[in-house]
């Protein structure tokens, strides 16, 4: 306890810092808020309108009617469809801006495709709806209309995803805190380093009570970053609290992975060390939505291997499916992605470090 005190004490004396892991991200959600807060999707909703291409021979045709059927229905619908007999009539409705995809069966068994021409707010709607129930319909379960009705009704806001890549960065900046924290504890990189090294104590101990910290930290830096947008910008995250707080410490788990393999890997000046974090962080959170929620679809859909092994994307995904369809499969397997990521780089960081030796000191 004594020296978790010690660590903490030492952590919260930097002030650099200090101010990119805790203030500056939250001095970026308050210039989001004051560039978004008048742009809500929720003022007056318009469905968005879809061209489907009729298949009666495709297998799975009556069941996506019938799907599509109870989402263009009632006060609450998503959207507003159409049928047509062929293809090319269905996609110059798209062309000419009457509807902002087209779902077209390929052949009897498949899956539809959406065909789009742009890129913005209904399309990535619609692509991610059309996702969901290609997930339900391969793993068996049902589709849940009325949850996704209500969200993307009431509650979507696309700029929700700018909120959702900041949790991202604050979460993976966390990285410089382990950083730091390892390198102090390194005898190629501080003097405190080559006393540790060569004292009659447990190394590891002291390696994983740095970390330790360094975790707690990230905790704190994040429960005051969520604090503050929840109840002075009054940002609503929706009503699972529970396993907002669960995927929160699990991207701060991966913040502090990255860190320390960043330390462990790159032999170079802690300045560097922190760039590294920064550029990657900052790169992914381009990819994940954070300078404009199309982005990310663009990604997706036509590099989405990108996201799937960006830390960043993972994070705001994991927010973005909790807050749109609750606590399913595409948050569950986010979780995983960030647990099996975080294994991996830890893995490969105690690697090395275990097979660093010394000369001299």
């Amino acid at each position: 306890m004594r020296r978790l005190l010690y660590n903490l004490k030492i952590t919260f004396k930097n002030r650099e810092l200090i101010f990119w892991t805790f203030a500056f991200p939250i001095i970026l959600g308050t210039l989001f808020y004051a560039a978004f807060s008048n742009i809500k999707t929720a003022e007056e909703y318009e469905p968005i309108k879809i061209a489907v291409v009729k298949n009666e021979e495709n297998q799975i045709y009556p069941a996506y009617t019938q799907i599509l059927g109870s989402l263009s229905e009632g006060d609450k619908r998503i959207f507003d469809t159409t049928y047509y007999n062929n293809r090319d009539e269905a996609l110059a409705r798209v062309h000419d801006g009457e509807a902002s995809g087209a779902v077209v069966f390929e052949n009897e068994q498949g899956f539809p495709e959406l065909v789009v021409e742009k890129s913005n707010v209904n399309q990535t709607i619609a692509q991610n709806i059309m996702t969901e129930i290609e997930q339900a319909m391969v793993a068996g379960r049902p589709f849940d209309n009325p949850r996704i009705k209500n969200t993307y009704k009431t509650d979507y806001e696309f700029t929700m995803i700018e909120y959702y890549s900041l949790l991202a960065m604050a979460c993976l900046y966390g990285g410089m805190i382990a950083t730091k924290a390892l390198d102090k504890n390194l005898a190629n990189m501080t003097a405190s380093g080559k006393r540790i090294a060569v004292a009659s104590v447990s190394k590891a101990k002291i390696v994983l009570g740095s970390l330790f910290t360094s975790y707690i930290t990230q905790l704190v830096g994040l429960a005051l970053l969520f604090s503050y947008l929840t109840l002075v910008l009054r940002v609503d995250f929706g009503a699972n609290l529970p396993y907002i707080i669960l995927f929160t410490m699990m991207g701060a788990l991966m913040g502090l992975a990255l860190g320390t393999f960043i330390s462990a890997v790159f032999k170079t000046k802690e300045d560097n060390k922190d760039g590294i974090l920064t550029g990657f962080t900052m790169v992914g959170c381009f990819f994940a939505g954070m300078m404009g929620p199309q982005m990310k679809y663009v990604i997706d859909t036509n590099l989405p291997i990108v996201n799937k092994v960006n830390p960043s994307a993972i994070i705001t995904d994991g927010y973005y499916a909790l807050s749109t369809y609750g606590p399913g499969q595409r948050f569950f397997f986010d979780i995983l992605s960030l647990l099996i990521f975080s294994a991996v780089l830890s893995v490969i960081s105690i690697l090395i470090l275990r097979r660093q030796k010394y000369d001299n000191l």
